[in-house]
């Protein structure tokens, strides 16, 4: 999906996120540690990189996971750079429009973000996946640096009591 694009997110949407995770062609491992490789990679026209993490979690139920991050307002439990977030509505019961604003340490100025999010559940994976879209209640302000998110995700695969964690962010924080 494109900036600014909103629309129900289809199969296709969810499989590129896949091939994003699993093809290894034109990244670069940035960092590793046990389980956890970050890497990251070119993404024409932008000069931003995009950014790549999978680990596997050895403990974690892949239906606990997929809970944690997809419940927003247990997000206020864990995410502690959240000043505000807004359910802003709905396209069907598996695409939402979000208002999100994070603190950053000063003096960087505090970035906001309105986000369609979209997700699906296979008997296989979980899927989330997120893009920024405007919305005429919340335009730019002076106090907020809008950020542009092109594309973040998360695919949860279970592995018998664990579950493997990819996550893809390509965000243009502004500013």
């Amino acid at each position: 999906m494109e900036i600014g694009e909103l629309r129900v997110a289809e199969d296709t949407d969810f499989s590129l996120l896949k091939v994003l995770l699993t093809r290894n062609e034109g990244w670069t491992v940035e960092y590793e540690s046990g389980s956890t490789v970050v890497s990251s990679r070119a993404v024409d026209p932008s000069s931003f990189r995009m950014i790549r993490m999978k680990t596997v979690y050895k403990d974690v139920d892949a239906d606990v996971l997929y809970d944690v991050l997809h419940d927003p307002d247990y997000r206020k439990v864990w995410d502690k750079h959240m000043l505000v977030s807004r359910d802003l509505g709905s396209l069907n019961p598996n695409n939402d429009v979000s208002y999100y604003a994070l603190k950053c340490p000063s003096p960087i100025r505090n970035r906001d973000f309105v986000l369609q999010r979209s997700w699906l559940q296979t008997p296989k994976e979980y899927y989330i996946i997120n893009h920024s879209v405007f919305h005429k209640s919340y335009p730019r302000t002076k106090d907020m640096v809008r950020g542009l998110s092109h594309l973040t995700g998360f695919l949860i695969t279970p592995m018998g009591k664990g579950c493997e964690l990819g996550y893809v962010a390509h965000s243009d924080p502004g500013g």
